[in-house]
């Protein structure tokens, strides 16, 4: 979804503010009629009826800077009009952590208990007061996440179901079970089966304002973009999936430590995800569809190197403009965060602390001299430092982790075992070994008339879709964009000779790929351009 937290400049916040009102309007219509829920509720084939298909993420134009976030109806006093929690309801006294249990965002903070949504605003020690949530969801949720503007939560058959505009008041705040493509239409998606477990899926809400991509260029973000992130494959694998994509479990973010690191858990804010290994060891990655190359609508990417170009004054002169500069690819990689100078679990955080897509700050529950609380650090920082909270570890401590020991590479995934060859033409072979195509970097083998070898980079990203497909590679083509980057190959002169004959002229050159589980199709990225190789699997 797009969205915008941006203010205008005065001369147009007049017009800006009659949009808001009238989207606030609009919602508060889509609100109201929403309450009244349908007379029965479907089984695990379907999701549940009553949670309306359409709220304010399909209704309210998802444009830049002219609706988003809503303003309340009547600010915090909404919150007093909601239903009180019963008492025999436990309910956290504070809420540190965004996990499945509960979670916060600027304005408000949420708990889970016996099925049903709880909140009060943020940091105000207030009473809890029950979300109202339709009659055959409410009672029947079991796991909650919330980021920015939203939440969602699973029920037992891991159906998804969005609440919106949770950066306005309770009032606005409206329930969907429309999830995917087409622009959030598609009736219903489910989080990955070995994903519902607490601790290994979490909702990712980027409302930033700017982000600085590989090479260091700043970019405007006035778009934003929702994902959810699961761990599958065991914890080797995340999935991804964005309401605006189509409705599979298809896209993946290509884990560290080239796809092999295991996960015990994962958390993500405005599209950084967190991850860490039952020994506590952690990364972090900047990673969305739109930040990995793959969405040409609002964005301009470039494989290139760019100088000393500009960064654009907003996102529409960036698209438009090649004056300034493009974003970079690949995409950053993986961050390794230091490990924590004391015990911790498994239960990770990451929220969002100012404007830009660096402004994020990591939590892990934990204990330091026999106190209980969590440690904390920004994302960039490299050290720790600990709150304490006196409340009981809500899981349990890591025993294998060694705090003054990486163990970022024990109890790795298998390798791939899937490898490529074929011919380049003028004997030159290439060859790719372990392929994982959700990965951005890869090593080749290029093989020279000579016989000399010389290893060279292969980058690539997922393209955009508007039709479902399966899981990682089969027998029906998936469509990569990419680049072959010689420049770290020794320069000689059949390597030189190559360059300028197959690959244009340019050290960096950039191709597509078809991949498939018996090849890789590899062409120049130029319309109808014939494949200038085809590797077989070996």
């Amino acid at each position: 979804m797009i969205i915008n937290n941006h203010r205008q400049p005065g001369r147009q916040r007049t017009r800006r503010n009659a949009r808001v009102r009238a989207a606030a309007a609009t919602a508060a219509a889509v609100v109201a009629a929403s309450c009244v829920p349908p007379d029965s509720a479907l089984g695990s084939e379907r999701p549940r009826e009553c949670v309306p298909r359409i709220g304010t993420n399909q209704i309210i134009l998802p444009l830049p800077g002219l609706f988003l976030p809503l303003p309340s109806i009547k600010g915090l006093s909404e919150f007093d009009d909601l239903p009180a929690a019963p008492p025999a309801v436990e309910l956290p006294s504070r809420v540190d952590l965004r996990d499945n249990s509960g979670g916060f965002n600027d304005y408000a903070e949420f708990a889970l208990a016996k099925g049903s949504l709880y909140t009060r605003p943020r940091n105000s020690g207030a009473q809890w007061r029950k979300v109202p949530t339709p009659g055959c969801l409410d009672g029947h949720i079991v796991s909650i996440s919330v980021d920015s503007n939203m939440a969602v939560a699973l029920d037992s058959d891991g159906w998804i179901y969005s609440l919106d505009n949770l950066l306005s008041g309770p009032l606005l705040w409206n329930w969907t079970r429309s999830y995917g493509a087409p622009i959030w239409l598609w009736p219903g998606m489910r989080v990955p089966a070995e994903a519902r477990a607490l601790g290994r899926w979490a909702i990712s809400h980027r409302m930033s304002a700017s982000f600085v991509d590989s090479k260091g260029y700043k970019h405007p973000t006035e778009a934003g973009l929702v994902q959810l992130v699961s761990l599958t494959g065991g914890g080797s694998r995340i999935v991804f999936q964005d309401p605006w994509l189509p409705p599979d479990y298809s896209y993946e973010i290509g884990g560290p430590l080239g796809g092999r690191f295991i996960s015990e858990s994962i958390s993500g804010s405005g599209s950084v995800t967190f991850v860490m290994n039952r020994y506590g060891d952690m990364f972090t990655r900047k990673y969305d569809l739109d930040l990995a190359g793959a969405n040409h609508i609002p964005g301009r990417y470039t494989w290139q190197e760019q100088g000393d170009l500009p960064s654009a004054p907003n996102q529409w002169e960036e698209r438009t403009n090649p004056a300034y500069a493009a974003i970079s690819l690949p995409a950053e990689d993986w961050r390794h965060q230091p490990k924590i100078p004391g015990e911790v679990t498994a239960r990770i955080s990451i929220s969002q602390t100012g404007p830009t897509m660096e402004n994020r700050e990591l939590r892990v529950e934990g204990r330091r001299d026999g106190q209980t609380g969590y440690w904390h650090k920004d994302l960039v920082a490299e050290q720790w430092d600990f709150t304490p909270t006196g409340l009981p570890l809500a899981m349990p401590v890591l025993r294998d982790a060694d705090p003054l020991t990486d163990q970022s590479s024990v109890d790795l995934a298998p390798l791939s075992n899937v490898s490529y060859e074929g011919s380049l033409g003028a004997g030159w072979t290439a060859r790719v070994d372990n392929f994982d195509w959700a990965q951005t970097k890869h090593d080749m083998t290029l093989i020279g008339p000579s016989g000399r070898t010389y290893t060279v980079r292969m980058y690539t990203t997922d393209g955009l879709r508007l039709e479902p497909r399966g899981v990682g590679l089969d027998t029906t083509p998936r469509r990569l964009e990419g680049a072959l980057d010689l420049r770290g190959a020794d320069p000689t002169p059949e390597l030189a000779e190559l360059i300028r004959t197959t690959l244009g002229g340019k050290p960096i050159s950039e191709i597509w790929i078809d991949a498939t589980t018996g090849s890789l199709i590899v062409s120049p990225a130029v319309i109808f351009a014939p494949p200038m190789a085809t590797l077989r699997r070996i």
